[in-house]
């Protein structure tokens, strides 16, 4: 029953990546356009942009645009570059807000984010390789990321598909100056309405459901000395029905720093600040991945089962903790559990 379950999500899953999309009208950079934003502003929802080898500065979309990648260009940071919070810079930037962005339905494929040396005493290149604030039905697949603090962010989107990207050398901003964050490679994460109130249920439109993780390579160490935080390869922050299947996840133990290489972290804990959104993590499906290489594999977060409703974990390699508790079983169900208080 529990090996039907999962292939049942496998193959729904499939299903959902093989559906054909229509696409409107093709314009190329820079043949046509010499930046991505001028193709973007340009373009109609569902236009395929085709941008060629080459250094590009990146775009803020706010329409529903496929972005496909020839010949690998190259997103660096640059001063036109996105910003998703002051001086910190995107690559591609999905703005949102109230549980709804333009830019959904969006697709990112065939790109090179390049991050490389960012640094909390260097913003000049990436900090963030594509960042979505509730954007949904969007697809980012076959991407690299170099360097970068997040690679992927989604903030309260639904349906994402995340497949088949690689991330090396994954870093952090580490308080030193003024920023102090990051260090994660994938990210579903509710949204601010949440945010804004802590310790209260997350609203149904800033919790993030039905997203797909599938196939990715992550790997990063957190630098000599750092011990403020750990250091993520996926991390799901109270987000609903979550799929991360075969996933390859590095995240190495520095032994001159007491931060913790973590291969995925299932939480509902933001922030640094103790502080919880209640609900958890609900309905979360981990299955086949592999965390061996890093210092943790699979971390539950929480306490009394807010992160453990609907929890199915299945032939995943590398250690396992939930709650606390090393756990040594490769299949393990968790819930229904007690219902949690409203606040």
């Amino acid at each position: 029953m529990l090996r039907a379950s999962v292939l049942g999500a496998v193959s729904a899953l499939a299903l959902g990546l093989s559906a054909s999309v229509a696409h409107g009208a093709t314009l190329r950079v820079p043949a046509q356009y010499t930046t991505i934003q001028a193709a973007v502003d340009a373009a109609a929802p569902g236009d395929r942009i085709v941008v060629h080898r080459g250094r590009y500065c990146g775009a803020t979309l706010t329409k529903p645009v496929v972005l496909v990648g020839r010949g690998q260009p190259r997103v660096i940071g640059c001063a036109t570059s996105p910003q998703v919070t002051t001086g910190l810079r995107a690559g591609f930037f999905l703005p949102g807000s109230k549980g709804s962005s333009a830019a959904s339905g969006s697709q990112i494929r065939g790109f090179v984010f390049d991050g490389r040396g960012v640094s909390s005493t260097s913003l000049e290149p990436l900090s963030f390789g594509v960042f979505g604030r509730f954007a949904s039905d969007v697809v980012v697949e076959k991407n690299r990321f170099l360097g970068t603090v997040q690679a992927i962010t989604n903030t309260g989107g639904d349906r994402w598909q995340i497949r088949k990207n690689r991330v090396k050398k994954l870093t952090l901003l580490d308080c030193t100056v003024r920023h102090c964050t990051g260090g994660d490679g994938i990210v579903i994460q509710v949204g601010r309405g949440a945010l804004a109130a802590p310790g209260g249920d997350a609203a149904a439109e800033n919790r993030p459901e039905d997203n797909a993780i599938v196939d990715n390579r992550i790997e990063g160490t957190a630098p000599d000395g750092f011990a403020v935080f750990s250091m993520v390869g996926v991390l799901l922050l109270s987000a609903d029905h979550t799929t991360v299947l075969s996933n390859r996840l590095t995240l190495r133990d520095n032994p001159r720093a007491a931060a913790v290489g973590q291969g995925i972290v299932i939480s509902n804990t933001c922030c640094g600040l103790g502080t919880s959104f209640l609900p958890g993590s609900r309905f979360t499906t981990v299955a086949f991945n592999d965390a061996r290489r890093s210092e943790a594999g699979i971390v539950v977060e929480g306490s009394g089962g807010a992160n453990t409703l609907g929890l199915l974990l299945h032939r995943n390699r590398g250690t396992v903790t939930i709650e606390g508790e090393l756990v040594a079983k490769a299949l393990r169900v968790m819930g229904p559990v007690r219902a949690q208080p409203t606040q």
